[in-house]
């Protein structure tokens, strides 16, 4: 069975890695190992180095829009949307005239049309704000030209406030076979728009990444010297929501320090930051050593930065004794290997998520976010820890066996 799965990110933002992987890993659940995968996505040189080593999957080429490389100034944003009105007018005007011919002069319409089916990566890339999530609407646009099963895998759909945006996107999905949805929040907005027998809530796909207790030694080396290791996640953030989005940031870098500052004396708890997101000039890393320069003892901030797999993350993360993230997936890889965990909401996406493991008494909005909050929700999670982790480990077997069983209800359908 050839399945084609689109609308990939990168491998250099690992939650969406973890996406991709999950994804694979249910699928060979669902069909066995005798399934050829082949993966559209954005950044296909680097991600074919890294996903192929799945004998499962075959190849890795670019979705049929795609902006990357560009420089991240005005003219460089400008040239690249121009690039890509070009094209997807020129596939537009191909897909009216000649799929066939449309096929050979495109690697991802020709991989599309060999398909027995066509899966669309889940994750956040749809609504909002949000006129890049036009690009991927036209690449599922695309995938329904081809006359193949269409499955939306896991999607979240940001509120949206451009009415072209929402026009587009009910559009668009009216045309797929079926739309699972990973939280609640977008499970209602689909119901508004299209019929019960086409959409269904599943947990998010990274819940299928395969897990990894490994021991990290730098992480046993603190827990030697009787120190609570506490891992986190942070991210430069544009606070669409407020009116002085560089104020809000330093506010964020000063929250965060201050709570450090706070729990290492105190809790004597050591931090370690582990990189999710390591895109050139949307480094994560950057903005924790913004964080740690503001410590009053740097040492209590140990900073990874490797190219680490997204199953090396969920290892090192199984190493701690609690967690904090900002970025949603690494949330996710922290309660997939039982740590308690706290997440910093910046869409969302990161309430449905936790209200899915129950955990959403432990979300604080990045808009809202306070030093105080913070460290009395890390104070709860470490005189609750054994409880919370009974709760979480009870949970994620329920969400995967939930996943499996759910994709069986409908994707046996399309078994050969």
């Amino acid at each position: 069975m050839k399945i084609t799965i689109t609308n990939a990110y990168t491998w250099y933002n690992k939650g969406d890695a973890g996406i991709l992987l999950g994804t694979v890993n249910a699928l060979k659940k669902i069909y066995g190992n005798n399934i050829e995968i082949n993966v559209l996505s954005f950044t296909p040189d680097e991600d074919r180095k890294r996903y192929c080593k799945d004998s499962t999957i075959k190849n890795v080429y670019s979705n049929i829009l795609n902006p990357f490389p560009y420089k991240r100034t005005f003219c460089g944003k400008s040239l690249a949307i121009l690039k890509l009105f070009l094209k997807m007018t020129k596939i537009y005007f191909w897909s009216k005239i000649s799929l066939g011919h449309l096929s050979k002069k495109e690697k991802s319409v020709e991989l599309l049309s060999e398909s027995d089916m066509i899966v669309v990566c889940g994750g956040g890339f749809l609504g909002g704000k949000k006129y890049d999530s036009l690009m991927h609407l036209f690449q599922i646009y695309v995938n329904t030209l081809l006359k193949k099963p269409v499955i939306v895998m896991g999607t979240s759909i940001e509120p949206m406030k451009q009415g072209i945006i929402k026009k587009y996107t009910e559009k668009v999905l009216r045309k797929v076979d079926y739309v699972y949805a990973r939280e609640i929040i977008t499970y209602d907005y689909l119901k508004s728009f299209l019929p019960d027998d086409k959409i269904m809530i599943i947990p998010d796909m990274a819940f299928m990444l395969e897990d990894n207790f490994d021991e990290n030694p730098q992480i046993q080396e603190l827990k030697k010297q009787n120190k609570i290791v506490c891992g986190i996640t942070v991210r430069e953030w544009n606070f669409p929501n407020c009116d002085n989005a560089k104020e809000m940031m330093n506010k964020y870098i000063e929250c965060m320090a201050n709570a450090i500052d706070y729990l290492s004396e105190k809790d004597n708890i050591t931090f370690v930051f582990v990189p999710q997101v390591i895109v050139k000039e949307r480094n994560d890393t950057d903005v924790a050593f913004q964080i740690r320069e503001r410590l009053k003892n740097k040492t209590n901030l140990l900073v990874l930065e490797d190219d680490f797999t997204p199953i090396e993350i969920k290892g090192i993360i199984s190493n701690c004794d609690i967690f904090i993230g900002t970025r949603m997936h690494s949330n996710i890889f922290a309660t997939s290997v039982n740590i308690p965990t706290i997440a910093i909401a910046y869409e969302k996406k990161t309430n449905g998520i936790m209200k899915t493991l129950d955990l959403e008494k432990f979300v604080i909005d990045i808009d809202t976010l306070k030093s105080d909050n913070l460290i009395e929700k890390t104070e709860y999670l470490l005189n609750n820890k054994q409880d919370i982790q009974n709760k979480i480990q009870n949970k994620i077997k329920q969400i995967r066996e939930e996943i499996i069983e759910k994709l069986n209800d409908k994707m046996r359908e399309y078994k050969k």
